[in-house]
Protein backbone atom coordinates (compact mmCIF):
# COMPACT_ATOMS: atom_id res chain seq x y z
CA UNK A 1 0.00 0.00 0.00
CA UNK A 2 2.71 2.52 0.93
CA UNK A 3 4.70 1.63 -2.64
CA UNK A 4 1.25 2.38 -4.57
CA UNK A 5 0.80 5.95 -2.26
CA UNK A 6 4.29 6.66 -3.21
CA UNK A 7 3.91 6.00 -7.06
CA UNK A 8 1.03 8.08 -7.03
CA UNK A 9 2.44 10.94 -5.26
CA UNK A 10 5.19 11.06 -7.65
CA UNK A 11 2.76 10.84 -10.49
CA UNK A 12 0.62 14.03 -8.86
CA UNK A 13 3.86 16.01 -8.70
CA UNK A 14 4.55 15.32 -12.12
CA UNK A 15 1.50 16.23 -13.49
CA UNK A 16 1.05 18.94 -11.71
CA UNK A 17 4.35 20.76 -13.12
CA UNK A 18 4.48 18.89 -16.83
CA UNK A 19 3.65 22.23 -18.67
CA UNK A 20 5.96 24.47 -16.42
CA UNK A 21 9.23 25.61 -17.02
CA UNK A 22 11.27 24.03 -14.12
CA UNK A 23 14.90 24.88 -14.05
CA UNK A 24 15.68 23.63 -10.61
CA UNK A 25 14.25 20.82 -8.64
CA UNK A 26 15.14 20.78 -4.54
CA UNK A 27 14.67 17.54 -3.15
CA UNK A 28 14.81 17.20 0.89
CA UNK A 29 14.50 13.37 1.32
CA UNK A 30 16.69 10.41 0.29
CA UNK A 31 13.06 8.59 -0.26
CA UNK A 32 12.23 11.27 -3.17
CA UNK A 33 15.40 11.16 -4.74
CA UNK A 34 14.49 9.28 -7.24
CA UNK A 35 11.95 11.32 -8.03
CA UNK A 36 14.06 14.39 -8.08
CA UNK A 37 16.47 12.78 -10.78
CA UNK A 38 13.80 11.61 -13.26
CA UNK A 39 12.53 15.49 -12.92
CA UNK A 40 15.98 16.86 -13.57
CA UNK A 41 16.10 14.58 -16.49
CA UNK A 42 12.85 15.63 -17.55
CA UNK A 43 12.94 19.06 -17.33
CA UNK A 44 17.02 19.41 -18.27
CA UNK A 45 16.94 21.11 -14.58
CA UNK A 46 19.67 21.29 -11.89
CA UNK A 47 18.78 18.99 -9.15
CA UNK A 48 19.76 20.31 -4.86
CA UNK A 49 20.00 17.32 -2.97
CA UNK A 50 19.02 19.27 0.58
CA UNK A 51 19.51 16.29 3.65
CA UNK A 52 18.41 17.57 7.20
CA UNK A 53 20.17 14.49 8.60
CA UNK A 54 22.30 12.02 7.83
CA UNK A 55 19.38 9.87 6.70
CA UNK A 56 21.44 6.85 6.07
CA UNK A 57 22.71 6.36 9.28
CA UNK A 58 19.65 6.77 11.43
CA UNK A 59 18.33 5.35 14.53
CA UNK A 60 16.47 2.60 13.88
CA UNK A 61 17.48 1.90 9.89
CA UNK A 62 19.59 -1.49 9.87
CA UNK A 63 19.96 -4.57 8.11
CA UNK A 64 18.48 -4.60 4.78
CA UNK A 65 16.78 -1.27 4.99
CA UNK A 66 19.76 0.31 5.65
CA UNK A 67 21.43 -1.33 2.85
CA UNK A 68 18.94 -0.35 0.46
CA UNK A 69 18.99 3.36 1.57
CA UNK A 70 23.23 3.44 1.15
CA UNK A 71 22.96 1.67 -2.72
CA UNK A 72 20.01 4.27 -3.03
CA UNK A 73 22.12 6.98 -2.18
CA UNK A 74 25.39 6.11 -3.46
CA UNK A 75 23.64 5.31 -7.04
CA UNK A 76 21.97 8.96 -7.25
CA UNK A 77 23.47 10.95 -5.97
CA UNK A 78 26.25 11.52 -8.46
CA UNK A 79 23.12 12.89 -10.67
CA UNK A 80 22.51 15.93 -8.19
CA UNK A 81 23.97 18.96 -9.14
CA UNK A 82 24.36 19.80 -5.50
CA UNK A 83 24.09 18.49 -1.73
CA UNK A 84 23.41 20.84 1.09
CA UNK A 85 24.21 19.26 4.90
CA UNK A 86 23.63 20.74 8.15
CA UNK A 87 27.04 19.85 10.17
CA UNK A 88 30.29 19.70 8.97
CA UNK A 89 31.36 16.22 10.17
CA UNK A 90 28.14 15.02 8.01
CA UNK A 91 29.77 17.23 5.28
CA UNK A 92 32.97 15.29 5.48
CA UNK A 93 31.04 12.18 5.72
CA UNK A 94 29.29 12.77 2.67
CA UNK A 95 32.49 13.64 0.96
CA UNK A 96 34.63 10.78 1.96
CA UNK A 97 32.16 8.17 1.34
CA UNK A 98 30.55 8.96 -1.92
CA UNK A 99 34.52 10.00 -3.04
CA UNK A 100 32.29 13.56 -4.21
CA UNK A 101 32.95 17.16 -3.49
CA UNK A 102 32.17 18.12 0.19
CA UNK A 103 29.13 19.14 0.24
CA UNK A 104 28.18 23.15 1.54
CA UNK A 105 26.87 23.50 4.96
CA UNK A 106 24.09 25.28 5.70
CA UNK A 107 23.01 24.98 9.67
CA UNK A 108 19.71 25.54 11.20
CA UNK A 109 19.89 28.27 13.10
CA UNK A 110 17.41 30.75 14.34
CA UNK A 111 17.31 34.37 13.67
CA UNK A 112 19.44 36.76 15.29
CA UNK A 113 17.40 38.13 18.00
CA UNK A 114 18.30 41.16 20.33
CA UNK A 115 19.94 39.50 23.32
CA UNK A 116 16.81 40.02 26.13
CA UNK A 117 15.49 37.62 29.16
CA UNK A 118 11.98 37.12 29.98
CA UNK A 119 10.15 35.24 32.98
CA UNK A 120 7.59 33.08 31.30
CA UNK A 121 8.73 30.08 33.84
CA UNK A 122 8.98 31.40 37.06
CA UNK A 123 5.90 33.55 36.54
CA UNK A 124 3.60 30.95 35.37
CA UNK A 125 4.94 27.82 37.33
CA UNK A 126 6.02 29.40 40.23
CA UNK A 127 9.75 29.20 40.01
CA UNK A 128 11.36 31.42 42.93
CA UNK A 129 13.40 33.62 41.90
CA UNK A 130 16.69 31.82 43.67
CA UNK A 131 15.83 28.39 41.71
CA UNK A 132 18.32 27.94 38.88
CA UNK A 133 16.35 27.37 35.52
CA UNK A 134 17.71 24.24 33.28
CA UNK A 135 15.99 24.04 30.36
CA UNK A 136 15.12 21.04 27.77
CA UNK A 137 13.08 22.09 24.59
CA UNK A 138 11.97 20.15 21.71
CA UNK A 139 10.86 16.54 21.05
CA UNK A 140 9.93 14.79 24.02
CA UNK A 141 11.04 11.54 22.74
CA UNK A 142 13.55 8.47 23.50
CA UNK A 143 16.90 8.86 22.43
CA UNK A 144 16.91 12.49 23.28
CA UNK A 145 18.22 12.48 26.79
CA UNK A 146 14.65 13.22 28.68
CA UNK A 147 14.31 10.14 30.69
CA UNK A 148 18.70 10.53 31.49
CA UNK A 149 17.67 14.75 33.05
CA UNK A 150 14.34 12.96 34.93
CA UNK A 151 16.20 10.23 36.84
CA UNK A 152 19.40 12.90 37.20
CA UNK A 153 16.83 15.33 39.12
CA UNK A 154 14.90 13.09 41.19
CA UNK A 155 18.64 12.29 42.88
CA UNK A 156 19.29 15.58 43.52
CA UNK A 157 18.86 16.43 47.10
CA UNK A 158 17.65 19.73 47.25
CA UNK A 159 15.40 22.26 44.54
CA UNK A 160 18.21 24.98 44.10
CA UNK A 161 18.23 24.26 40.31
CA UNK A 162 15.02 23.16 38.45
CA UNK A 163 14.52 21.35 35.26
CA UNK A 164 11.84 22.71 32.92
CA UNK A 165 10.70 20.14 30.01
CA UNK A 166 9.01 22.41 27.15
CA UNK A 167 7.49 20.14 24.18
CA UNK A 168 5.44 17.25 23.46
CA UNK A 169 5.59 13.71 22.49
CA UNK A 170 5.59 10.36 24.00
CA UNK A 171 7.37 11.01 27.14
CA UNK A 172 4.81 14.04 28.04
CA UNK A 173 2.90 11.48 30.68
CA UNK A 174 6.28 10.47 32.19
CA UNK A 175 7.30 13.83 32.94
CA UNK A 176 4.00 15.36 34.31
CA UNK A 177 3.79 12.57 36.61
CA UNK A 178 7.02 12.97 38.14
CA UNK A 179 6.21 16.55 38.31
CA UNK A 180 3.22 15.70 40.51
CA UNK A 181 6.14 14.03 42.77
CA UNK A 182 9.21 16.06 42.55
CA UNK A 183 9.16 19.86 43.41
CA UNK A 184 12.24 20.35 40.90
CA UNK A 185 10.65 18.73 37.82
CA UNK A 186 8.17 20.84 35.55
CA UNK A 187 6.50 20.66 31.98
CA UNK A 188 5.51 23.35 29.93
CA UNK A 189 3.47 22.69 26.62
CA UNK A 190 5.12 23.57 23.40
CA UNK A 191 4.87 26.73 21.66
CA UNK A 192 4.78 28.47 18.61
CA UNK A 193 7.90 28.74 16.95
CA UNK A 194 7.72 32.26 16.28
CA UNK A 195 7.56 32.59 19.69
CA UNK A 196 10.02 30.12 21.20
CA UNK A 197 12.57 32.28 22.13
CA UNK A 198 10.80 34.17 24.10
CA UNK A 199 10.50 31.17 26.55
CA UNK A 200 13.82 30.11 26.21
CA UNK A 201 14.98 33.28 27.49
CA UNK A 202 13.22 32.54 30.79
CA UNK A 203 15.33 30.00 31.31
CA UNK A 204 18.92 30.09 32.74
CA UNK A 205 20.96 26.74 31.16
CA UNK A 206 19.87 24.84 28.38
CA UNK A 207 20.72 20.78 28.23
CA UNK A 208 20.46 18.60 25.37
CA UNK A 209 21.91 14.97 26.18
CA UNK A 210 20.97 13.16 23.18
CA UNK A 211 21.96 9.80 23.43
CA UNK A 212 24.89 8.01 20.75
CA UNK A 213 22.43 5.68 19.22
CA UNK A 214 23.68 6.54 15.57
CA UNK A 215 26.35 7.89 13.56
CA UNK A 216 23.25 10.54 12.92
CA UNK A 217 23.09 11.35 16.84
CA UNK A 218 27.03 11.69 16.85
CA UNK A 219 27.28 14.29 14.00
CA UNK A 220 23.63 16.10 14.47
CA UNK A 221 23.98 19.67 15.33
CA UNK A 222 20.19 20.41 16.51
CA UNK A 223 18.74 23.58 16.16
CA UNK A 224 17.66 23.96 19.93
CA UNK A 225 21.54 24.20 20.75
CA UNK A 226 21.59 27.37 18.63
CA UNK A 227 17.85 28.62 20.24
CA UNK A 228 19.56 28.29 23.25
CA UNK A 229 22.55 30.31 22.21
CA UNK A 230 20.26 32.88 20.65
CA UNK A 231 18.69 33.45 24.18
CA UNK A 232 22.35 33.30 26.06
CA UNK A 233 22.38 30.11 27.42
CA UNK A 234 25.07 28.47 28.27
CA UNK A 235 24.75 24.75 27.50
CA UNK A 236 25.15 21.29 28.71
CA UNK A 237 25.45 18.75 26.07
CA UNK A 238 26.11 15.04 25.78
CA UNK A 239 29.61 13.81 24.38
CA UNK A 240 28.21 13.87 20.92
CA UNK A 241 30.82 14.75 17.92
CA UNK A 242 29.76 17.69 16.35
CA UNK A 243 27.84 19.30 19.13
CA UNK A 244 30.95 19.10 21.83
CA UNK A 245 33.24 20.57 19.20
CA UNK A 246 31.34 23.59 18.75
CA UNK A 247 30.69 24.07 22.97
CA UNK A 248 34.03 23.50 24.01
CA UNK A 249 35.75 24.74 21.09
CA UNK A 250 33.60 28.22 21.95
CA UNK A 251 33.81 27.97 25.40
CA UNK A 252 29.92 28.62 25.56
CA UNK A 253 29.09 25.61 27.97
CA UNK A 254 30.32 21.82 29.04
CA UNK A 255 29.89 18.53 27.95
CA UNK A 256 28.96 15.33 29.82
CA UNK A 257 30.36 12.00 29.36
CA UNK A 258 29.09 9.79 32.15
CA UNK A 259 25.20 9.42 31.79
CA UNK A 260 24.33 8.46 35.23
CA UNK A 261 22.15 10.19 37.69
CA UNK A 262 25.33 10.88 39.96
CA UNK A 263 27.57 11.86 36.73
CA UNK A 264 24.76 13.98 35.18
CA UNK A 265 24.42 15.80 38.42
CA UNK A 266 27.90 16.04 39.27
CA UNK A 267 28.64 17.68 35.65
CA UNK A 268 25.61 19.54 36.57
CA UNK A 269 27.13 20.84 39.87
CA UNK A 270 30.72 21.78 38.50
CA UNK A 271 29.22 23.53 35.62
CA UNK A 272 27.37 26.10 38.06
CA UNK A 273 30.74 26.72 39.78
CA UNK A 274 31.85 28.09 36.40
CA UNK A 275 31.62 32.03 34.89
CA UNK A 276 27.88 31.57 33.42
CA UNK A 277 28.25 34.99 32.64
CA UNK A 278 31.38 34.93 30.34
CA UNK A 279 29.58 31.14 28.88
CA UNK A 280 26.39 33.20 28.09
CA UNK A 281 28.08 36.31 26.44
CA UNK A 282 30.77 33.70 24.06
CA UNK A 283 27.19 31.39 23.69
CA UNK A 284 25.23 34.70 22.25
CA UNK A 285 28.28 35.71 19.76
CA UNK A 286 27.91 32.40 18.44
CA UNK A 287 24.35 32.44 17.68
CA UNK A 288 24.61 35.56 16.33
CA UNK A 289 27.56 34.31 14.19
CA UNK A 290 26.25 31.82 12.93
CA UNK A 291 22.25 33.40 12.62
CA UNK A 292 19.85 32.36 9.81
CA UNK A 293 20.99 35.64 8.50
CA UNK A 294 24.42 34.60 7.88
CA UNK A 295 23.08 30.70 6.49
CA UNK A 296 20.95 32.24 4.02
CA UNK A 297 23.78 33.97 2.95
CA UNK A 298 25.78 30.99 2.81
CA UNK A 299 22.86 29.01 1.11
CA UNK A 300 22.31 31.89 -1.80
CA UNK A 301 25.72 32.13 -2.62
CA UNK A 302 26.03 27.99 -3.24
CA UNK A 303 22.76 28.09 -5.41
CA UNK A 304 24.50 31.08 -7.36
CA UNK A 305 26.91 28.58 -8.23
CA UNK A 306 24.86 26.37 -9.92
CA UNK A 307 25.11 29.09 -13.11
CA UNK A 308 28.36 30.20 -12.95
Amino acid sequence: MQVVKYFEYCLRVFLFYRNKQIELVNIHSLGLLPLGVFLKVFYRAKLVYDTHELETETDGLIGIRQKLSKFLERRLIRHTDMTLVVSENIATWYANEYSMPRPSVVLNAPHRRELKTNNHFREQLGIRDDQIILLYQGGLAEGRGVSLIIDAMKARVDDTLVAVFMGYGDLEAEIKASAVQHSNIYFYPAVAPQVVLEYTSSADVGIHLIQNTCLNHDYCMPNKLFEYAMAGLPVLVSNMKEMSELVINNGMGAVISDFSPAGINLALDEFLQKDLVHMKANAYHVAVSNAWEVQEQKMLKAYQGLWQ
